[in-house]
């Protein structure tokens, strides 16, 4: 029992956070999911690799928004336009540096392991774009 000190707000500040990240983290685990299946099934369909690419990181973005929104950040006030277009610019911005860096590994690795690693680049940016932008608090996010 800490009461009301200073060290108390903290400790429970960083449990909040711990968990949200958790809740990111779990959401991350579907999305990579729903990003890795659509990219190599898209790829074993015949799609070029940048376009699936792409498309792969939509599925993944239109699942992380919904689960992210109404489950991590538990935002479920009505500014789905709004909030979604923000964070699909964030999912975007993150996405070109993922882009850059598969693009650069497929210099040095094979394709499979190349956008296996890249994929590691986005998560970290998204979950601050989106903590500290898309669905803020205080102001309420956008």
């Amino acid at each position: 029992m800490c009461g009301n000190g200073y060290l108390c707000r903290m400790d429970k500040r960083m449990r909040g956070e711990t968990l949200l990240m958790v809740k990111y983290g779990l959401v991350g685990v579907v999305n990579t999911a729903v990003t890795a299946g659509a990219y190599f099934v898209l790829r074993w369909l015949g799609v070029q690799i940048d376009i699936a690419n792409f498309l792969s990181y939509v599925a993944g973005i239109l699942n992380s928004f919904v689960l992210n929104k109404l489950w991590v950040f538990r935002q479920r006030e009505g500014r789905w336009l709004r909030q979604g277009s923000v964070f699909f610019f964030g999912a975007l911005l993150c996405w070109a540096l993922q882009w850059a860096a598969f693009r650069g590994l497929l210099l040095v690795m094979p394709e499979r392991w190349a956008y296996l690693v890249a994929m590691c680049v986005y998560p970290g940016l998204n979950y601050l774009f989106n903590r500290l932008v898309t669905f803020r608090r205080g102001g309420g996010g956008y």
